[in-house]
């Protein structure tokens, strides 16, 4: 499998351009800011998101 190698300049250009889309579609109406919010999203605005171990969790992200 052939690995591709992107460079920091390339995202931060990709990110820009999606941005610049994401404007426009927002401008012409083809989006409401809410679409354009769920289809960024990376977890569903009707998700449910369950913690098992709010300790545990805490713990990982913020220490002890």
């Amino acid at each position: 499998m052939k690995v591709r190698t992107v460079s920091f300049e390339a995202l931060q250009r990709d990110k820009r351009r999606a941005r610049k889309r994401d404007e426009l579609r927002l401008a012409r109406g083809e989006v409401t800011p809410e679409q354009l919010q769920a289809e960024n999203s990376l977890i569903p605005l009707n998700a449910n998101i369950r913690i098992l171990n709010l300790r545990e969790t805490m713990e990982r992200y913020y220490g002890k």
